[in-house]
Formats: C-alpha cells, structure tokens, sequence
C-alpha cells in the first residue's frame, strides 16, 4: 500500500502519489460548456483530498461534438480563460491536472444540436441514442481533426499538465475504430 503514495512520473509530469481521479461525467459547465464556480469547487475539493492527478469530465472539441447537458466545452478561446482558473485552483493543492479531449459524434442529440449527429459512416443507427448519424464527408473530417489539434492548443494555454483523447464508449474516435460503427468505402 505503500506504493500508493509514492511520487510517480507520465511523460516529464511528476505526481505526488498515484492516486488518479479518472475522467467522470460531471455536467456542471454552463449551456455553452464554460467552466462554473460550481465545476471549480467540485475539483479544488479533491486536489485539497491529495489526488495525484485529476482528469475533468471529457472536454469537447467542437460545438457539434457535445454528448449530455453541461459538459466542458474547450473549442473556443474565450474558454481558456475559465480553464486556467480550474487549473489554478488544482495546481494550488499540489495536483496535476489533464484534460480529456473529446467529439461525441453520433451519440449527440438532434434536439441538443440542431441536426442530426455525425458520425463515421451512416450505416449503423446508434445503439444508445437510436439516432442513425450522418457521415462526415472529407472537409468535416479534416475540420474535425483540425478542432482536436486547436483544443489541444488550448488546453497548453490554459496550463494543463497534459491531455488525454476519448477513444472509447463509441464516440467518434472509436466510431472510426470500430468496424461494427465504420462502414466507410472510401
């Protein structure tokens, strides 16, 4: 048990322990995906409990790519400001803090979005949501990958320790994955 508490590094980031608050659904950011004070708390408090390393609630990448009510958005700079506040407040207590980057793809919502979800191919209708997405074609694609490299971008100005992509749960990095979700032919 000893080990738990022992410092322990990921990359050149030295944890203080490895103790690490994975990613979780929080729903605690505005409308548009801003950091609240209310978000802020709820970190502090487990940086304050010696967590060696937080990870938010996936981050999403661009406005199309939101999953749920109320989770952090990082596709606009006028977030970073808000981010870095969340970083403050969790570097304050000695932890570090990476950010998961994320697009919902097809288990997006067409009331939440306003049009149907995107997703890899449109062959599969989504076995969560039952929406069946559109597929992206190649300029949505390119726009796609170009928003994962902007909120990366980002959450380096906003001063996280480093980040982590969501390539699970059938969101649209596994849905290119995934040969059940992509049965693209080009």
């Amino acid at each position: 048990m000893n080990v738990l508490f022992t410092p322990q590094m990921i990359g050149n980031v030295e944890l203080k322990n490895r103790f690490v608050h994975s990613a979780t659904y929080e729903g605690m950011a505005d409308h548009d995906g801003k950091v609240t004070k209310e978000l802020i708390k709820r970190y502090r408090l487990l940086a304050q409990g010696d967590v060696g390393l937080i990870i938010p609630g996936f981050m999403y990448v661009h406005p199309l790519g939101r999953a749920y009510k109320a989770p952090i958005g990082i596709y606009s700079n006028d977030m970073i400001e808000g981010l870095k506040s969340l970083v403050k407040e969790v570097h304050e207590s000695g932890s570090k803090i990476f950010f998961q980057l994320n697009h919902a793809g097809q288990q997006t919502s067409p009331a939440d979005l306003g049009q149907m979800p995107l997703g890899a191919s449109n062959a599969v209708r989504d076995p969560i949501n039952f929406f069946k997405p559109r597929q992206m074609n190649e300029i949505e694609i390119k726009e796609t990958i170009d928003a994962y490299a902007e909120a990366a971008g980002r959450a380096v100005k906003a001063g996280a320790d480093g980040i982590q992509l969501h390539c699970a749960h059938g969101y649209l990095i596994n849905q290119f994955l995934s040969p059940f979700f992509n049965r693209r032919q080009d």
